[in-house]
Order: C-alpha cells, then sequence, then structure tokens
C-alpha cells in the first residue's frame, strides 16, 4: 500500500466507456484544483518506453493478443502514479474504466492487487443513461465502428458496477463508493470528492406518471436544501424516461387493442435542453428488464450511502417506489423525513420518522439541524431529546 503524504486523498474515478467519465472530471478540472491520472496516457508512455505505440484504435487488441504484456504495462503505470501521489499532497483522481467489452471478450482496466496498491479514500462510479453513452460511444473513435445495442451498453454498466463493489469488499473495512450520475454535473462531482463534511441525503419522489413542471418543484426544494447537504436525485439518471416511455407505449397499444408499434418516440429533459429519441421497440424489449432492475438496484446503494432519505410527495396518491425507498431506508436504520401534506395511512406513517405537511417547516428542520450548522437529523444517535415542534412525529 501507499506511503501518502499528509492532507492526501486518493479517489479511483471508474465508469464504462460512453458514460462521460473524463468529460465531468475535466469540467471539474476547470474549477477546482487536483491532480488528475488518466490511466491510459500512463499505459501509453510506459509502452513508448519499450518501443511500441499503443492508440485507444489498437490497445484492447492488443490486450488481447498479449495479456501478459498488457498486464506489464499497467502494473508498471500503477507504480508510477503511486510514486507520483507519494511525492505530492492534495487530491489525487485516478480515472479508468474497470471493465471492457471487446469482440465478445471482456477485459479488466484494473486488477485488485493494483487497487491494493492505490489504496483509494473513494470509489465513485460516473453513470449515464443508456440513449445518451450510446450517442457518445458512436462519436468515439474506439469504439464507433461497433454499433452496440442498449442491452449490451446496460449489462456492461451493471459489470463496472459489480466488479467496483467487489473491489471495495476486498479492503477492511470497506471502501466507500458513491455512484454519480453525468447529468448531476461537475459541481455535484466536486461535492462528493471535496465536501466530505456535509451530508449525504436521498430525495425520494414520485417520477411515474409525472411531469415536468413537477420535477422543477422538486429541483426547487432539492436546491434550497444543497447548501447544507449533497442530495441525490435518482431522477438525474435518465433511464427513467426510456421506463416510462415503453410503459406508456405498451398500455396504449394494450387499451386500444392495437398491435405494438415497430418504433415508438419520446423525450429525454436533459439540463442542458430537451432531446428528442426514437428507439426499436424489439430492442427495447430484449434491454428492459436489465434497465428496470438497474434503476432499483442503483437507488439502493445509492440509498445505503446516504445518512438519510428525505421524501418529497405533494400528492395524495403513494407512489410505489417512493413506499419501497422508505422500507428499504428503514431496514438500513436510516432516518426517513417525509413531506406530504395530506393524512398518511397507517403504512406511510410507520415508515417516516417524522411527517411534515408544510414543505417550509421540512426545509427549515433540515437546515436548522444538519451537521454543518452544529446538529445532525440522525438525532437517534444523540442524547438531545427531539424539539418541542416536532416530538409528536408529525408537524
Amino acid at each position: 500500500m501507499k506511503t501518502m503524504p499528509a492532507n492526501s486523498t486518493v479517489v479511483v474515478c471508474t465508469g464504462a466507456p460512453g458514460n462521460g467519465r473524463d468529460e465531468i472530471l475535466l469540467r471539474m478540472k476547470e474549477r477546482t484544483s487536483f491532480h488528475y491520472y488518466h490511466l491510459f496516457d500512463y499505459i501509453v508512455e510506459e509502452a513508448r518506453l519499450k518501443g511500441l505505440t499503443l492508440t485507444k484504435l489498437n490497445v484492447l487488441d492488443f490486450y488481447d493478443s498479449q495479456p501478459g504484456r498488457m498486464e506489464e504495462l499497467r502494473k508498471a503505470a500503477i507504480e508510477r502514479i503511486t510514486r507520483e501521489i507519494e511525492g505530492r499532497a492534495g487530491t489525487h483522481i485516478i480515472s479508468t474504466p474497470l471493465h471492457f467489452e471487446w469482440k465478445g471478450n471482456r477485459f479488466s482496466g484494473l486488477q485488485e492487487r493494483e487497487v491494493k496498491t492505490l489504496d483509494p479514500d473513494l470509489f465513485i462510479i460516473v453513470i449515464d443513461d443508456i440513449i445518451r453513452v450510446r450517442e457518445r460511444l458512436g462519436k468515439d473513435e474506439q469504439w464507433k465502428e461497433h454499433r452496440f445495442t442498449l442491452g449490451e451498453i446496460a449489462n456492461w454498466r451493471r459489470e463496472e458496477v459489480s466488479r467496483v463493489y467487489e473491489l471495495a469488499r476486498s479492503f477492511t473495512p470497506i471502501k466507500e463508493v458513491q455512484l454519480v450520475a453525468f447529468e448531476n454535473g461537475p459541481e455535484f462531482l466536486r461535492e462528493i470528492i471535496f465536501d466530505r463534511g456535509k451530508e449525504r441525503v436521498y430525495l425520494s419522489h414520485p417520477i411515474t406518471g409525472e411531469g415536468e413542471d413537477f420535477f422543477k418543484k422538486v429541483r426547487r426544494f432539492a436546491s434550497s436544501i444543497s447548501d447544507h447537504y449533497v442530495v441525490f436525485d435518482p431522477y438525474m439518471i435518465k433511464d427513467w424516461s426510456i421506463v416510462e416511455a415503453w410503459r406508456r407505449m405498451l398500455n396504449d397499444a394494450m387499451e386500444k387493442g392495437d398491435a405494438v408499434p415497430p418504433r415508438f418516440s419520446f423525450t429525454i429533459e436533459y439540463a442542458d435542453g430537451v432531446k428528442d429519441c426514437e428507439c426499436d421497440t424489439a430492442e427495447v424489449e430484449a434491454a428492459i428488464k436489465n434497465i428496470r432492475f438497474q434503476i432499483i438496484d442503483t437507488d439502493y446503494k445509492i440509498i445505503e450511502n446516504c445518512s438519510a432519505i428525505v421524501v418529497y410527495h405533494p400528492r395524495e396518491n403513494i407512489s410505489a417506489g417512493v413506499m419501497c425507498e422508505m422500507v428499504y431506508a428503514k431496514s438500513l436504520a436510516k432516518m426517513v423525513y417525509v413531506y406530504y401534506p395530506y393524512e398518511p395511512s397507517p403504512f406511510f406513517e410507520w415508515y417516516s420518522t417524522r411527517i411534515f405537511q408544510d414543505e417550509k417547516k421540512l426545509r427549515d428542520f433540515l437546515i436548522r439541524e444538519s451537521r454543518l450548522t452544529g446538529q445532525t437529523p440522525l438525532d437517534i444517535y444523540t442524547s438531545r431529546k427531539p424539539r418541542a415542534d416536532s416530538s409528536n412525529g408529525r408537524v
């Protein structure tokens, strides 16, 4: 393991090709100082020193034909990065995928022994929706000749996430892993890495059946507490748009007694504008279960890494997804703070730590109780009594 200088942090930032990992890191570097190590560049340099010319176009073919030599080059690259880390303080971010799919074979971006050498403080997985991932791959000189199906892209992402968690569990204690949606942007990523004192909360809210006006309210509420918390919004992972469009298309066909159309269209709302999309029905059908399961698995993994979940539920009809997230959070002994301006059902109340019928009161409570203002909403772990205005569990 490395011998770290004082005040240093090591981050392994991963994400399958096409998920925008280096794009978001470079955007973050424009506004934040850190040491950036693009592992591929170090491997290319080690190859050059041995008289080899590796590029994005031939590196995986080289790995396939000479795996032993490729492993040696990567080992040398990791050793060089480690020496550079040991020589300077600050935040060090190593960028690489951990899993590659190439011509029917699978290749590793890092081995366990190399990760143990780096001994990271944090793993970050950058993920994006499969529509935008395929677009990036189609423009990348390394991947543009290969037409990946949505199912292949979803599988690749699943393998990447699984591999990171395997590596994190190889340490005692287990290393921290954070999943970050590309849509969150570089400032959110900066908070995850640099604002370690900020508590993380998962913002649970209805998604199915909601429109853009509702999501604007969600974003406005998230923004109102973002000075005090890192707020994870599951809707930042835009696979939801594909799942919702697929569901609407099937339901519409069934209600009308029509055949399922060969293609269907939908839009995705991104921070930089609306994107019109069209997908092949058979292709989505082959991938939809995988996409659905990944949505749930990702949300649960984010909940595991948060201090609490905050439920924003202004409509009366309870969202099944929100209810499941509340149950899962309670099973992990997480606090569940809820905005719900109606009389709750017994089950909804059972899985809530506190229910606020006024959005502003929930916001003020979270700000007042945040770690950054000297308190913490996880008051079950403190000796102080609940405040008088919230001791009955509802406000």
